[in-house]
């Protein structure tokens, strides 16, 4: 008798620090830290692509990768700081998407962010958060 034992690979995990929903100020450099995404098979190097759209009013999005342009938008974490001579719009939502990927696998995970005019806008750090 022959038994075939078939391993299938487990899905990736793509995380952002800080929960869904975040806020900026305008001018404020900013941060989304994927660097707690990984793959559960195996260690090792996970590829990273950071995609970002923004919010209309309708809830629908709207392609906004060329406010990115500046970033280095392949690393785990995604630095930029959003400005109106950039042609960031104050007041307005982003969705941020990190898609992980390690062969054909990959996975994705979207936060919004909320750039505010505010420049003095209180700041928090969120350590933990309970989905």
């Amino acid at each position: 008798a022959t038994t075939t034992i078939v391993v299938g690979s487990q899905a990736l995990v793509a995380s952002i620090l800080g929960g869904v929903e975040q806020a900026v100020a305008i001018g404020a450099t900013t941060e989304l830290d994927g660097s707690e995404s990984y793959d559960p098979d195996e260690e090792g190097a996970l590829a990273y692509a950071w995609t970002a759209a923004r919010v209309l009013d309708d809830g629908s999005r709207e392609d906004a990768n060329p406010l990115l342009a500046s970033a280095d938008t392949t690393q785990s974490v995604l630095a930029f700081t959003p400005t109106t001579a950039a042609g960031w719009a104050s007041d307005t939502s982003y969705e941020f998407t990190l898609t992980v990927s390690h062969g054909a696998r990959s996975a994705a995970y979207s936060v919004l962010v909320s750039v505010s005019s505010d420049q003095y806008m209180p700041r928090a750090t969120v350590t933990e958060f309970d989905e």
